[in-house]
């Protein structure tokens, strides 16, 4: 269980929660949750983290009414000013009368005033997996065997996105602290064509972490962050040997933040690919991915990136 540097030292004596009963229910948590107590038991105490820091919460519950008392704590990992404040002052008492073999989910909002609710997550997230995955082999071959192309395009050509490693879990994708790929023709005035050119390798999992609106200098961009409800692509496991295409990514402004969009042309890839990467043109085919969500919260700085989630819940 990861904790955040602003929880007491108090807090951290409390026994890492057990495996949930099957003959009960099971508690789960969106990230930035603290739960301050469960029916008035204070070693119930569980902080999820968000951003890199964040963690799935898997609490078992009995069969029941309970009370939770929620609070939130999103302390800034790497992300910038947070206009909601790093925890909250006021907590919010949750009800839910559990069934045995249900799933429940405590959701924030943190759109004007910040909200809590409790929703059974049973039949939406019934094929989800938050088991952590076992280490898997390291690809063998050299790093140029092991080499793959990804191609993504954005929408305006001066979006600079960061595409980025990280692990995927359940319905979260958790990006590497490092781990971003460089693309080969970077520009303080944006990506010919909108596209960006990267090398990654096989065994990675990447995503579009977070971006900038560059205005023609690499000192006042305007930051991007996928967040919330936003419905991130992720490639799991790339293969060697690839040329692939992501797809394309439209953003535009919609104050406070932006509103992004994706969708696909991978003619207009490979017509750039003929004009700048020849070798690589006839060898583009379209990479498998799976919508999953950020775990970064969405935090009304101006920043947020957000969009109509895709056979996701809200």
């Amino acid at each position: 269980m990861k904790f955040l540097a602003s929880v007491p030292i108090a807090a951290l004596l409390f026994a890492e929660v057990a495996a949930a009963d099957p003959a009960g229910a099971v508690l789960r948590c969106d990230p930035a949750t603290l739960i301050k107590r469960i029916d008035g038991d204070l070693k119930a105490y569980h902080n999820a983290g968000n951003g890199t820091s964040y963690e799935e919460c898997e609490i078992p519950l009995a069969p029941g009414a309970h009370t939770i008392s929620v609070c939130y704590d999103v302390v800034p990992a790497g992300a910038g000013p947070v206009v909601i404040g790093g925890v909250c002052s006021e907590n919010r008492e949750l009800a839910v009368n559990a069934e045995a073999g249900h799933t429940y989910r405590i959701k924030l909002s943190f759109r004007k005033e910040w909200t809590a609710r409790i929703e059974d997550v049973t039949v939406t997230e019934a094929d989800l997996s938050y088991a952590r995955a076992t280490d898997k082999p390291k690809p063998t071959g050299s790093k140029k065997e092991r080499e793959t192309i990804l191609i993504l395009q954005a929408t305006p050509e001066y979006a600079f996105l960061t595409l980025q490693k990280g692990v995927p879990q359940g319905k979260w994708f958790t990006r590497d602290v490092y781990g971003g790929l460089k693309p080969f023709d970077y520009s303080t005035k944006g990506m010919p064509g909108g596209f960006h050119v990267v090398r990654a390798y096989a065994g990675d999992s990447i995503a579009v972490t977070n971006g900038k609106l560059l205005t023609g200098s690499i000192f006042v961009p305007k930051f991007v962050v996928p967040c919330g409800d936003f419905p991130v692509r992720v490639y799991e496991d790339i293969p060697a040997g690839k040329v692939l295409y992501l797809g394309h990514l439209s953003i535009n402004e919609s104050p406070p933040g932006y509103v992004g969009e994706y969708s696909d042309n991978i003619d207009a890839a490979r017509t750039y690919l003929r004009a700048h990467y020849p070798d690589y043109a006839e060898r583009l085919e379209p990479a498998k991915y799976r919508i999953m969500k950020e775990t970064e919260v969405c935090r009304g700085q101006g920043t947020d990136l957000t969009g109509t989630p895709l056979g996701l819940d809200n």
